[in-house]
């Protein structure tokens, strides 16, 4: 089989990619300049050359491939609003190029969708969040299954704040280790009790290959392989590992530094269950250190264990190759 990959370059779609080449199948992967299609052949990737801005674009690599995963986002933290209308277009215009083909269709969400989710650790029946600045995706969640109605395999895999794993370090805590190494200063909001869940980056990937063999059509799965981690917590670890300071912030401060979108992402709650998907996919995540073990002892460690001046340049210009939600609102990949 023949699947078409979103966010092929990315940070999930490079550990997906390799997940479906092992297990046999031929991938083609989405790539939006030469440059990128020249990295995607040298893994062994055929590339398309296409835009998600320009869906229509990309209607002929659907209906060509046998199987479409979809991992990249154009994250526009400025306007998260926008951001999700456009996932809207790609899905309503992959959809109708796909109606009564049956084809496996997988989209990812993340948990922002489900707002601050106070104490409990949510499954996919917690309710979405009716005001919260983040909710919006789940607009796009509800598009995907609902066009299981149009004889389309589709189905949602919602990813937690924090996936991390592997040599190229987290994502998301990539970006934090980024801005405490400019900053000199790691800051959170409030008491930083405020609890996470993370997955691993290879545990990830599995799941999606499982979903894109075994998930029934207009299904959700959750991930995650840990929870209870406070971003307090992870300010140490990052901090620890930066030789910077910490500070707690008010949200109206962390909005004026980052935005609204970024500062509710780390002032809430966010746990999820991926009980489902263990007992009906049999997903079996085998995840080693967790994340904060991996922000104290992984990759950036290794770089060096004295922070000086030199070794912090060359950190920040090793994250640079991953753009900054902080500092970049047009990023596209998970």
């Amino acid at each position: 089989m023949k699947i078409f990959l979103t966010g092929a370059t990315g940070y999930i779609g490079t550990v997906v990619a390799q997940k479906l080449q092992a297990a046999g199948y031929s991938v083609v992967g989405l790539a939006r300049t030469k440059m990128a299609a020249q990295k995607l052949i040298l893994r062994n990737i055929e590339p398309f050359i296409g835009d998600l801005r320009s869906p229509d674009s990309l209607i002929q690599v659907a209906r060509q491939t046998d199987g479409i995963i979809h991992t990249a986002f154009i994250h526009d933290f400025k306007n998260w609003t926008s951001a999700v209308t456009r996932e809207r277009k790609f899905i309503a215009t992959i959809s109708d190029a796909l109606a009564g083909s049956g084809k496996p269709l997988i989209v990812t969400s993340d948990s922002g969708v489900l707002g601050d989710t106070k104490k409990a650790i949510a499954d996919e029946n917690y309710p979405i969040s009716k005001n919260a600045i983040l909710a919006c995706r789940a607009q796009a969640e509800r598009d995907i299954l609902q066009a299981s109605q149009l004889d389309i395999r589709t189905v949602v895999l919602r990813l937690p704040f924090y996936v991390y794993g592997l040599t190229s370090g987290t994502f998301l805590a990539a970006m934090q280790i980024k801005t405490a190494l400019e900053m000199g200063v790691f800051q959170y909001i409030e008491s930083g009790n405020q609890q996470v869940s993370t997955a691993h980056v290879d545990d990830v990937a599995q799941l999606y290959l499982l979903a894109l063999e075994k998930a029934p059509a207009g299904s959700l799965f959750q991930a995650a392989t840990e929870s209870g981690i406070t971003t307090k917590a992870i300010a140490q670890a990052i901090a620890d590992m930066t030789v910077c300071d910490t500070e707690s912030i008010c949200f109206e401060e962390a909005v004026f530094n980052w935005g609204e979108t970024l500062a509710t992402f780390f002032s809430i709650n966010n746990q999820i269950s991926a009980t489902k998907a263990i007992q009906q996919l049999g997903w079996q995540p085998q995840v080693g250190r967790s994340l904060l073990e991996e922000i104290k002892t992984g990759w950036y460690r290794t770089l060096s264990n004295d922070f000086d001046e030199t070794t912090r340049l060359e950190m920040l210009r090793l994250l640079d190759r991953k753009p900054s939600p902080i500092y970049s609102t047009n990023s596209i990949s998970h």
